[in-house]
């Protein structure tokens, strides 16, 4: 994750592995695609070795993405990260 990208996230309270992050992801990855702004949904390490974090990417710091993506997964640890827009290549 490079500092200079990185925009935002949800205390980060328990370690989550994998399984259950991939599972985080299916459950709202779809929905948060749909949001303006949003340009993408992975999953990535965490602090720890066993540690991972949903990540959304955005296309700007903007504050109403970043509220438009609380609501849709609630409690849950996420980092938001802005990196633009994807493109196809």
């Amino acid at each position: 994750m490079c500092s200079d990208r990185f925009v935002s996230e949800w205390p980060e309270v328990h370690v989550a592995g994998k399984t259950e992050i991939t599972q985080l992801k299916r459950r709202h990855g779809r929905r948060l695609l749909k949001l303006p702004g949003v340009s993408g949904v992975g999953v990535e390490r965490g602090d720890g070795d066993d540690d991972y974090v949903l990540v959304v990417h955005v296309e700007e710091d903007d504050p109403s993405t970043r509220e438009a993506v609380k609501r849709t997964v609630g409690a849950e640890p996420v980092r938001i990260v802005k990196s633009g827009r994807f493109k196809k290549q």
